[in-house]
């Protein structure tokens, strides 16, 4: 004698339903405080970026991120937004993990968050680590690492980023790559990955093309070559006399 357990078409109907609110629940959640005409809410922390850069900025954002996820493939989170010393700017998690994303071969200024040329923005409270998908630590033009966790640099050379704020980030890369920094910030660059294995050039001419006036308080760096690295070439003045 044995027993065979079946179940009726609608009970498999309903867990199926009840697994699926479940996989919605435990996604991310990215919300806004509507600040500058934002939305509410967004369904990642890419696409309230994308609606930030894209805004004007007339009053204090706040975009909270709980869950975790995955950076955009191939330019990380890129933020160019620009808020004021009122009109302030903040990108934070809920000790949220943001892992990098899949990066091409030879990319030089490779970067999980990158400020270009934006000023008054703060990230915080984020884990920020390395996409085991990247594995080839090769310094040139085959390598897929990830050259920094936040990267602050120049929109131009006269286009700073400054008065940004980088507080209580845990970043950990790949200590195996020569040319991974928890923390870049350069204004002798540009963020381009079009010449493989080099960076491309860009010095700031004027002070107002250097990275000036930013703080990095209490984040904890480890596996990386370098924990911050700041670059910041010469300023030529010529004196009329």
């Amino acid at each position: 004698m044995y027993f065979r357990m079946y179940f009726p078409k609608k009970v498999t109907l309903l867990c199926t339903f009840l697994l699926a609110l479940f996989v919605n629940f435990a996604s991310a959640q990215v919300a806004t405080n509507s600040g500058s005409g934002l939305a509410s809410t967004y369904p990642d922390l890419a696409s309230a970026i994308t609606a930030l850069n894209a805004a004007t900025i007339t009053d204090p954002v706040v975009i909270t991120l709980s869950g975790n996820e995955t950076a955009p493939a191939g330019t990380g989170y890129y933020i160019t937004a620009t808020g004021t010393s009122t009109n302030t700017i903040t990108i934070q998690g809920s000790s949220s993990t943001i892992t990098a994303g899949t990066n091409v071969a030879g990319g030089n200024m490779d970067a999980v968050f990158k400020i270009v040329g934006g000023d008054y923005i703060t990230i915080q409270n984020f884990v920020i680590q390395e996409n085991s998908a990247n594995t080839v630590t090769l310094v040139g033009t085959t390598n897929t690492m990830t050259e920094a966790g936040i990267l602050i640099i120049h929109a131009s050379a006269t286009d700073g980023a400054q008065y940004n704020t980088i507080q209580n980030n845990a970043i950990g890369l790949s200590a195996a790559y020569a040319n991974a920094v928890g923390i870049l910030a350069t204004s002798a660059s540009t963020t381009s990955n079009a010449s493989p294995g080099a960076n491309t050039p860009l010095d700031a001419t004027l002070t107002s093309g250097t990275n000036a006036n930013n703080k990095i308080y209490g984040n904890t760096i480890n596996s990386v070559a370098m924990g911050v690295l700041v670059i910041c070439p010469p300023i030529t003045t010529t004196l009329n006399e």
